[in-house]
């Protein structure tokens, strides 16, 4: 914790005095080092009731100080103690109104208390000192930190773009800085940002690796590509370019080239869950079911809980034509991430292929709640209601997706088509005539829908009129 001019004998002599004192309830003078010498040996040696004894004699000594207050701020944090930190921080303020580590734990205060605003000013001012002191820049990475836990996304990349600044060698920083920038969703920045690094430092491989990750990002996946190669020409053991290339890959369906990088990556690095079941997921796309089952369940022996793996192993026993035996691995993944709604769409498939149309239904209605933006599950549960169970629901299901997609194309088309095969043909006239009017797509993807209406002369009829 603190820079010791003594050497460890000193110091085991301090404490050896400063417990005889204690021991024979006699007094011995120490000064503020040798106090913080003190503190600092127990403190190593989690000796917590010695390190409150040895602040409180302190104080009582040099009520004032500010390194042995600063210690007893933490370890009244440490036991929770946060109205009473709170008030001896702000005391101390009244002394020291700009010392950067009493603002910084005033910040930290606000922080826990749930003060947001007034944690960040705090933070800032904190920061701005540190600007024109760099005595202080060790604190910077707190500060950083303290910012992404309140959710200061955008302060917390100032910060950590001044410690980059400060040490371009910092690693971890870096790595925080992307993930930082893609949760901002400031992807272009961060490209022009790690493309100025690469151009200052052109060996950063972990610059490259976040440049690869936010092209990844932007699915501008041979840029990635590029990126994760130039990182690993200058770090061929960085597993997580291994990883990213590998997924570039699986973007551009090379699944091979994938299943290639994965297995470099296992020359570096031991195989995790995660890469198993990626490989898993390869071989099944390119229809090699056998590898495919054998690397998912590789997956489940690391970890059990690696949901992908089960929704894997299910697929490929549907592809298998196993589809009753496919649901409990369907399940399986449900239960470990129930609200993912790829794995709900899925078993509503499965439940419907297996003709179970009440669980599918409920399956088809879990999928539209988790995610109404996606367009192909409003016509694929629309489809099953108007083929399985009520033309009336599945025309009242698509009306209902219209509004929440905000008046999509291909679910204005769809509802048509339903109308017509339902013989609702005035709504269906009046909904044409509505589309062709407000719509500049082709008209053909109706005929694509429902061919039948070559033979319904009155929809023909519109049609013709309103071209």
């Amino acid at each position: 914790m603190f820079e010791n001019p003594l050497s460890n004998d000193e110091i085991l002599q301090k404490v050896v005095l400063f417990e005889d004192m204690l021991s024979e309830k006699s007094f011995t003078f120490f000064d503020v080092e040798d106090y913080e010498n003190i503190i600092d040996y127990y403190i190593d040696l989690e000796m917590h009731e010695k390190v409150n004894a040895a602040l409180d004699f302190g104080l009582n000594q040099f009520p004032n100080d500010l390194t042995l207050s600063l210690i007893k701020v933490e370890v009244l944090n440490s036991k929770q103690l946060v109205d009473d930190s709170y008030m001896l921080l702000k005391s101390l303020k009244q002394f020291y109104p700009n010392n950067i580590e009493v603002l910084y734990n005033l910040g930290k205060i606000y922080a826990i208390t749930d003060r947001i605003q007034t944690a960040k000013n705090y933070f800032e001012n904190a920061f701005d000192l540190i600007r024109v002191n760099d005595s202080y820049n060790d604190l910077l990475s707190d500060i950083a930190y303290e910012f992404l836990q309140i959710g200061q996304n955008l302060q917390a990349i100032h910060v950590m773009k001044r410690i980059v600044e400060i040490k371009p060698e910092d690693e971890s920083t870096m790595m925080e800085l992307g993930i930082a920038f893609h949760e901002s969703s400031l992807i272009d920045e961060a490209i022009i940002y790690f493309t100025e690094i690469i151009d200052s430092n052109p060996y950063s491989h972990i610059a490259w690796f976040n440049l690869g990750t936010l092209h990844n990002v932007k699915e501008d996946w041979k840029e990635a590509l590029f990126a994760f190669d130039m990182c690993l020409v200058i770090n061929e053991k960085f597993t997580a370019a291994h990883y990213g290339k590998a997924n570039s890959y699986i973007q551009e369906k090379e699944y091979q080239n994938a299943i290639d990088t994965f297995n470099e990556s296992f020359n570096f690095d031991h195989p995790n869950s995660y890469a198993y079941c990626c490989l898993g997921e390869c071989y099944e796309k390119i229809g090699d079911f056998k590898k495919a089952l054998i690397f998912y369940e590789k997956s489940l022996e690391i970890d059990d809980s690696q949901s992908d793996a089960w929704l894997g192993i299910g697929v490929v026993r549907d592809l298998n034509n196993q589809t009753l035996d496919a649901l409990k691995f369907i399940e399986k993944a449900i239960n470990l991430d129930p609200e993912n709604p790829e794995y709900w769409y899925i078993f509503a498939e499965f439940l419907s292929k297996l003709g179970k149309i009440t669980e599918a239904e409920d399956a088809f209605k879990k999928v539209v709640e988790l995610d109404p933006g996606n367009i192909d599950a409003w016509i694929d549960y629309s489809n099953f209601l108007f083929e399985n169970t009520s033309k009336t629901r599945a025309i009242k299901e698509v009306e209902r997706a219209i509004i929440t997609n905000k008046g999509d194309q291909d679910l204005k088309l769809r509802l048509i088509a339903m109308q017509i095969a339902s013989g609702k043909i005035a709504d269906a006239k009046s909904k044409l005539i509505d589309f062709q009017k407000n719509e500049n797509s082709s008209i053909q993807k109706l005929f694509e829908i429902y061919p039948e209406i070559k033979n319904i002369p009155e929809i023909i009829d519109v049609i013709k009129k309103e071209k």
